[in-house]
């Protein structure tokens, strides 16, 4: 397998030839394989279905209530599919209480979860799962039976359900990205009329793209103008459906002018597109909260809290109002308590103070008046003053972890057997493929602004196959060429069809993984692994090769594993350490699976569909974006066309 990354600025000679990485997956000559993935999650504990809450702000509080070891009463959940067959796929089980407070997640083992050591009464339980619309079923826990049943029966989402969507928004052109920069920070000083200059020149070049059109609705929103500010930002979704910074904008914008219907449906959808947003389940929780549906508003502000910690704070007076009104006095401070401690600002500081004196009165009960006092709170966050990266690359795999699913437990050895043997099919049925690839390439500073880009297409071509036991064989050409003088600057990315092998058993060894629990990924659910190159092993993932010298680059990451399929959907790598002497600092590379259909067999095949890469060398970042579309698979003396990957949208 060859993978090449040519880096221009770091040879002694030129500008325009240095650094040179290549890499072949052989097991017996220990050459290298080139791979390159980035990402971020929450480590989840083999934990018991039945744990107490944490004291810290986002522990789901319900648990203290309804959870404890002097309870014996269990809630058995049994799965079924259609026509209350055993479902074969692995679901994702959240128990609540009557009220909506969640109290604990689990996954099923066959087609059961087990909740134990509960409280009686009265209880629902939500189930999730590939390919099936959600279902919900209430259910009462008997103080006389130990052993409680309830059957929840799913329905397979097959009409109107919707593939995920795969598109990028195309990036600014680097002086646009300056001019809107100073439009930004003319917006932070508060001074609107200069911003408002700063945006002509922009308009004109770039008036319909969904990052100038955010902007435009955040500079009409400052000067009062709510009505253009929504109209902005419902054209810049009319442009990309997946600009989240708009959709959130929108909802926000429809929540503080009374709109609760349409705040919630857009509060979803921010929601559906990404399903670990504490702002998305802080405004749902506001919306909910306005419209007295107050169990909602409690299960979407815990996991606000959960997820956002204290940035999620402002949430915490309308969730202890959500509390306290379902007779949860006890759980609503706790959370004023604890919203305290972050040292809001005067303004909020106030009402949580005012508010807990109020839950803390010997009142039987806790009423919310309809006064705009009572409800009034700083809980819907606003929206980002810019939709420009403010840092040139990503967070370290390391620096942020993603939240997962709490109470679901990985078993690492299951995850990894699986994908191994969906990657050991790969080499048998994928001899060669092509793809149309668009690659979008700017060199960018610290602040992540591009200096220059450029944007180029190429005919794609692929070849995968297993040369002997222990070594298979990667080839990549494009405009049928694997010379880097085809990519901007010559400097060469490749690899990006071999990532997902890092998890073939060829190359699991090598690598100290760990299963941090399951997260959410688009409308599914996903194993997260984290995994580091080991200390005593050489690389033979990637080798970066300057002035002919060959460095082993050390790489940790992380992957999501579908949980049903076992296919990698999406995988991020760092390094696990800069390489200083050949002059690599920083790398990252995010990567997106999906499946694109092979007509002949009826078979999917997870090949990749975007990537975003950051390298850092001497002086020099680079920012790529890479997206692949109109694939055409090559069988053995036969050529089948499998079009585009599903759901993806034609690239402007």
């Amino acid at each position: 397998m060859n993978l090449t990354v040519t880096d221009p600025c770091h040879s002694v000679r030129s500008c325009k030839i240095g650094a040179y990485m290549k890499a072949r997956v052989d097991r017996h000559a220990r050459s290298p394989f080139r791979i390159i993935l980035a990402a971020s999650l929450l480590a989840l504990p083999a934990c018991s279905f039945a744990q107490g809450p944490d004291a810290s702000m986002g522990a789901r509080l319900g648990q203290g209530t309804f959870v404890s070891p002097t309870f014996i009463l269990n809630l058995d959940v049994q799965v079924k599919g259609v026509d209350g067959a055993p479902l074969k796929s692995m679901a994702v089980v959240t128990l609540y209480s009557a009220a909506g407070l969640p109290i604990s997640t689990a996954t099923t083992r066959g087609t059961r979860a087990l909740f134990t050591q509960l409280a009686p009464g009265d209880y629902y339980v939500e189930v999730e799962a590939s390919g099936y619309w959600k279902s919900r079923e209430d259910t009462t826990v008997q103080p006389t039976l130990s052993d409680n049943i309830v059957t929840v029966s799913l329905t397979p989402a097959v009409a109107g359900s919707a593939p995920p969507v795969y598109s990028h928004t195309p990036l600014l052109k680097p002086e646009v990205q300056k001019d809107l920069n100073k439009a930004v920070a003319a917006m932070r000083a508060n001074n609107l009329d200069s911003a408002e200059k700063q945006m002509k020149p922009i308009l004109r070049v770039a008036r319909n793209h969904p990052d100038v059109l955010y902007t435009m609705g955040l500079l009409a929103e400052k000067k009062g103008n709510t009505t253009e500010a929504q109209s902005s930002w419902n054209k810049a979704i009319s442009f990309d459906p997946n600009h989240w910074l708009s959709v959130y904008a929108l909802g926000q914008s429809y929540f503080h002018e009374g709109n609760y219907q349409k705040a919630g449906e857009l509060g979803q959808k921010a929601l559906d597109l990404q399903p670990n947003s504490w702002k998305a389940h802080s405004l749902l929780a506001s919306v909910a909260f306005r419209q007295d549906h107050y169990g909602e508003a409690v299960s979407h502000g815990e996991r606000a809290l959960e997820l956002g910690k204290e940035q999620a704070a402002g949430i915490s007076i309308v969730l202890a109002q959500a509390l306290a009104v379902q007779g949860r006095k006890e759980e609503a401070i706790q959370v004023l308590n604890q919203f305290l401690a972050t040292k809001p600002e005067s303004t909020n500081e106030e009402k949580a103070r005012r508010l807990l004196t109020s839950v803390q009165s010997k009142a039987d009960q806790f009423v919310i008046s309809g006064s705009e006092a009572a409800k009034a709170a700083a809980d819907a966050p606003k929206p980002e003053i810019t939709p420009l990266v403010e840092r040139w690359v990503p967070p370290n795999v390391d620096d942020v972890q993603p939240p997962v699913e709490p109470g679901a437990a990985c078993d690492l050895s299951d995850v990894l057997a699986h994908a191994g043997t969906q990657l050991q099919r790969l080499p048998d049925t994928l001899e060669r493929f092509s793809a149309t690839e668009r690659l979008e390439h700017q060199d960018v500073s610290e602040t992540g602004i591009a200096s220059k880009g450029e944007t180029v297409s190429y005919a794609y071509v692929v070849s995968i196959h297993e040369t002997r036991r222990g070594s298979l064989n990667v080839e990549e050409y494009r405009n049928g060429t694997d010379d880097a003088a085809v990519f901007p600057e010559h400097f060469a990315t490749r690899g990006l069809p071999s990532q997902v092998f890092v998890f073939h058993p060829y190359y699991q060894g090598e690598f100290a993984m760990k299963c941090e629990g399951l997260a959410r990924q688009g409308a599914g659910f996903a194993w997260q692994v984290h995994f580091e190159q080991k200390a005593n092993v050489p690389s033979r993932i990637q080798v970066h090769y300057l002035n002919g010298r060959r460095y082993p680059v050390p790489l940790k990451g992380r992957a999501w594993i579908d949980s049903t399929s076992y296919q990698i959907v999406r995988l991020q790598t760092d390094l696990r350490e800069p390489v200083k002497l050949a002059g690599l600092y920083a790398q990252h590379t995010d990567i997106e699976y999906g499946p694109v259909r092979f007509r002949k067999d009826n078979l999917d095949l997870w090949l990749p569909i975007r990537a975003e890469f950051f390298v850092q060398t001497k002086g020099h970042r680079v920012h790529r974006r890479h997206d692949f579309s109109d694939y055409v698979l090559f069988a053995v003396e036969d050529k089948q066309t499998i079009g585009k990957p599903k759901g993806a949208q034609e690239q402007q």
